[in-house]
């Protein structure tokens, strides 16, 4: 058990006051009318093991309650949200971002037991509210350092669903008599090496399973094979959704690696064409941009097109279906031969001959009239 302090100076106890916690968009979740609980020095921190003001809230109508884990001071050394443990800005966690930015483990600055850890964190403290600026690690992991393994992996929207409720125990056992009006998960728990994650592994970057998961997921990520005709220039972008994504802003993108030709939007299917000058400026584009293209917070798909020759063949023979359903209304019908124009007036302004139950049969009747393919008996 620490010593009591005895200080006149109530701010320099070594404990955590804060009006507002640190957390990330995810964890703050998508309920605009949040009330959060605060309560003073209610825990100890997982990492330095200092009281801190923890505040508790309920992300969304569906989701489970949630608490602030980190005191303030660990959140600002490592730049990360006091609930997740992941980086602030690009959600990942703090393994990756170490590895992406070349840093070592081995040679972090943060204390490893208890009481260098209360000392580090005091001091720190004491540093900032006698200089008033900020820290030199929230600079060093808050500032606009990138790598590509960053630019692959890192989230561009919230993600809403790490605050579902938890798993009912008793519904793994087969013992949950409450049904729907549960409010825990009926889903069995996700076994493997994702299940066994802690807050001071996440926190230091080591033996973190998740970050370990990325790192793979970011090396199996390959690039652009360029394809063997040469006369291919043009890029396929899709994900343009919402109509967030200009024309100017996809050529603010790819100018850079090229003189472009012409780029074409296409806002009914979410995709965009850029088509370069040359096949070399294309080539670069697709190399530099594979895996890492986002645009106004919306992360595109990367392809290379289809040569021209198929692109006007798929395209005539999606624009040539059934003469009879293709046809319609009173004008004539354009490519059908001379021999068959005469059948086709024929057909649509002289009445049918009658059915053979002796009824009527008038042009307005026939379902074949508006284009619909239904055979007649």
């Amino acid at each position: 058990m620490a010593p009591s302090r005895s200080v006149s100076n109530l701010e320099a106890d070594g404990r955590e006051r804060s009006d507002f916690p640190i957390i990330c968009e995810s964890c703050l979740g998508d309920n605009p009318y949040v009330r959060m609980t605060r309560a003073d020095f209610d825990k100890e921190c997982y990492t330095c093991s200092r009281p801190f003001t923890v505040f508790r809230w309920k992300p969304g109508r569906d989701s489970r309650y949630k608490k602030t884990e980190i005191c303030q001071t660990c959140s600002k050394l490592q730049n990360v949200c006091q609930v997740c443990v992941l980086d602030l800005r690009t959600g990942l966690p703090v393994q990756v971002r170490n590895t992406a930015l070349g840093v070592n483990p081995n040679d972090a600055v943060l204390p490893k037991s208890d009481v260098n850890r209360e000392y580090f964190a005091e001091e720190h403290d004491r540093r900032v509210r006698a200089s008033g600026i900020i820290d030199p690690y929230e600079q060093e992991y808050g500032k606009s350092r990138t790598s590509d393994t960053i630019l692959k992996l890192q989230r561009t929207t919230p993600y809403y669903q790490r605050n579902r409720a938890h798993v009912c125990s008793f519904y793994t056992r087969g013992q949950c008599t409450r049904g729907a009006e549960c409010p825990y998960r009926h889903e069995m728990p996700i076994t493997g090496e994702l299940s066994n994650q802690n807050i001071k592994d996440r926190f230091h970057g080591v033996n973190d399973p998740v970050a370990l998961k990325l790192l793979r997921k970011a090396g199996e990520m390959g690039s652009l094979k360029p394809p063997e005709d040469e006369s291919i220039r043009t890029l396929y972008v899709g994900g343009v959704v919402d109509g967030r994504v200009s024309e100017q802003d996809l050529r603010d993108c790819f100018w850079v690696h090229g003189e472009i030709e012409s780029i074409r939007v296409v806002g009914q299917r979410g995709c965009a064409f850029v088509t370069y000058v040359t096949r070399e400026g294309a080539e670069k584009a697709a190399e530099e941009l594979c895996n890492k293209l986002v645009v106004k917070g919306l992360r595109l798909k990367l392809a290379w097109g289809r040569p021209q020759a198929q692109r006007v063949q798929d395209e005539g023979a999606s624009r040539q279906p059934d003469a009879a359903a293709a046809h319609c209304g009173w004008l004539p019908q354009v490519g059908v031969p001379q021999q068959d124009q005469s059948a086709v007036q024929q057909y649509y302004y002289m009445p049918p001959p009658p059915s053979q139950g002796g009824t009527t049969f008038y042009p307005s009747m026939d379902p074949q009239r508006m284009g619909a393919l239904v055979g007649r008996t």
